[in-house]
């Protein structure tokens, strides 16, 4: 099919709004198949040599005391930062909008319904 027919018929189905792409470099269906075919066994091949690696590592890491002691202080700081991060995040109220997806996008969180308002308001004063 010549690409001025299928732009048309494209048009039709999709409407004015259509974009589209062409690689020139794709492979062929014939060649597509022979990967998918090889591409099992590859799979296969790296996950075995993957599960190789981390057992190894763990009976590397496991007798290094130093990795030991910086895993446990590090998991210590992650847990506490997150904490503090998720305290420093949280409002009492939040407003936003709900898409036709059934989103909810937030437009302002605040301590109080004013404060709330007021950033909403404020919002639409800059944005046209």
């Amino acid at each position: 099919m010549e690409r001025s027919v299928a732009i048309k018929k494209l048009t039709k189905l999709l409407g004015k709004q259509i974009a589209y792409r062409v690689n020139k470099d794709a492979p062929k269906r014939d060649e597509r198949d022979e990967a998918r075919a090889a591409l099992s066994a590859v799979v296969q091949e790296r996950n075995a040599l993957e599960e190789q690696r981390k057992a190894r590592s763990a009976v590397i890491l496991a007798a290094d005391a130093e990795y030991q002691r910086l895993k446990a202080a590090h998991s210590a700081a992650r847990e506490k930062a997150d904490r503090l991060g998720s305290i420093s995040r949280t409002h009492k109220f939040c407003a936003g909008t709900l898409t036709s997806l059934g989103f909810f996008h937030v437009r302002a969180e605040g301590d109080t319904w004013e404060e709330v308002i007021s950033k909403i308001e404020k919002q639409r004063v800059v944005s046209p």
